[in-house]
């Protein structure tokens, strides 16, 4: 029997949530034996990820972090070496 994990909306074997996170498949199945939801499991980056200073806060379709909505900046400024570039 295939199983399929739901995560944000799509549902994913548990291999492609591995893939999607970096994380390894045999830790992602252990957090969720433990309790874990999906959104944590795939998401908390693992023990070997903070070691190599990887950060992992989201993934790679969710887009840059920099918020969804654009926020005017009305009083812009440019050099002047920026002008004649």
């Amino acid at each position: 029997m295939i199983r399929l994990y739901e995560f944000r909306g799509t549902r994913y074997l548990l291999r492609e949530l591995s893939d999607l996170s970096g994380i390894e498949r045999n830790v992602i199945r252990a957090r969720l034996a433990d309790g874990w939801t999906v959104e944590q499991a795939v998401c908390i980056p693992s023990v070997q990820q903070r070691r190599r200073g990887v950060v992992f806060n989201f993934l790679p379709f969710e887009g840059t972090g920099a918020g969804s909505f654009p926020q005017e900046s009305p009083e812009i400024t440019f050099s002047e070496q920026a002008e004649n570039a």
